[in-house]
């Protein structure tokens, strides 16, 4: 049993390895005995996973976490809500710079070793949140970041998903609500794809065209896909890459914008109802969906070709001469390597790839990556003799 005093799993993870070096085993009087059996891991979800296991196999009802900013930012919160619920009914809320997590009702769980952490269970436990954050639908149409303004807007002037979407046979119906809004999707559950999806409820324009985008993005992915990476793709999309970042350093949808909770939540919760009504607990994802049979068919003129009339869109739209763009090489189906030239090289030349990446990714094939020309050291003596200094 606990004593109400929430383990630290920062400072856990620390003495867990300095106990590595300075003891044979064990960690400091007066802690909990089932942390005896726990074997800290470097993916923080499986090494939480270990703890629930641990502490079920000693008898313990419930497990009370603080998981602070050391681990908090590694963390896929998504995932770590699939794996935990399977020991217990999940408690969580955001605090400060970090999560504070309940498992409740604690039990044991079989391993299916092919999964590596998913359980043997017909459905996995319902979720009960503390706190869910949401922006509230009905925000003020000019309360969304630059960035997203003018694809948010396009979007929710040709709706395509609004509405439910249309049944297909052998399909299941999982649905995911948030602020008054519902995300449908039509779920094949023999291979777990999206075959339809479609949004309904409250919403401005912005948010409702958030969610049209999130369905035609969704269409044709699989289920866990859409989970793990949906609201990132989704970001990643409607990105304005020419202007201003709408974060500094490493931009996360809901640090991007708190319209992307709103998302978020809708596909959170579609996968939960999904998981419950099919017993699916798969938490292993190694989806890539590689290029298109269209780009893989082309031969090396037709990708050019279509590579360079990519390239003249988006200098029409950015005011760039198209010829200060070179594809140098085309490596492994969708590596693409250009020389930017004249005006390009002379000024930011990272917002020029981006731009360059999303018109690339837009128009031509969306696996497809932009790479710049490795530049060679002028001094032939030096680059042939190898040392890197001068002679």
């Amino acid at each position: 049993m606990t004593d109400g005093t929430p383990l630290d799993y920062d400072r856990l993870i620390e003495d867990y390895e300095t106990g590595l070096v300075d003891t044979l085993r064990g960690f400091a009087a007066g802690a909990r005995p089932f942390l005896e059996l726990w074997v800290a891991d470097e993916d923080p979800v499986r090494s939480i996973a270990n703890m629930l296991d641990a502490a079920a196999t000693e008898g313990e009802t419930q497990v009370d976490l603080l998981i602070g900013p050391l681990t908090a930012p590694r963390l896929d919160v998504e995932r770590l809500r699939r794996v935990a619920g399977v020991y217990g009914n999940i408690n969580y809320k955001k605090v400060n710079h970090g999560f504070h997590l309940k498992i409740n009702d604690l039990r044991p769980a079989t391993v299916d070793r092919h999964v590596g952490l998913a359980p043997c269970r017909t459905a996995p436990p319902a979720v009960h949140r503390l706190e869910e954050p949401c922006p509230i639908a009905s925000r003020r149409n000019g309360e969304v970041a630059a960035a997203y303004r003018r694809a948010l807007g396009e979007a929710s002037a040709t709706l395509r998903h609004d509405g439910e979407p249309a049944e297909i046979v052998g399909t299941l119906r999982a649905e995911g609500q948030a602020g008054g809004a519902s995300l449908v999707l039509r779920v094949d559950p023999q291979d777990h794809v999206i075959r339809r999806a479609g949004h309904t409820g409250e919403g401005n324009a912005f948010v409702r065209g958030l969610r049209d985008r999130l369905c035609a993005l969704f269409e044709g992915l699989p289920i866990l896909e859409a989970a793990d990476h949906g609201t990132i793709r989704l970001e990643h999309e409607l990105r304005d890459p020419m202007a201003p970042r709408p974060v500094s350093g490493v931009v996360t949808p809901r640090a991007a914008d708190p319209i992307f909770g709103h998302a978020e939540v809708l596909v959170r919760d579609a996968v939960a109802d999904y998981r419950a009504r099919t017993g699916f607990v798969e938490i292993d994802n190694t989806y890539d969906p590689g290029p298109s049979p269209a780009w893989r068919a082309a031969d090396e003129a037709a990708r050019r070709a279509r590579l360079e009339a990519a390239i003249t869109t988006a200098a029409r739209e950015h005011g760039f001469d198209p010829l200060d763009v070179a594809v140098v090489a085309i490596e492994h189906d969708v590596r693409i390597v250009v020389r930017l030239q004249g005006s390009l090289a002379s000024g930011d030349m990272q917002l020029s790839m981006l731009a360059l990446e999303a018109a690339i990714q837009q128009n031509v094939d969306r696996r497809l990556e932009l790479h710049q020309e490795e530049l060679k050291d002028a001094n032939v003596i030096r680059r042939l003799s190898g040392t890197g200094e001068p002679q």
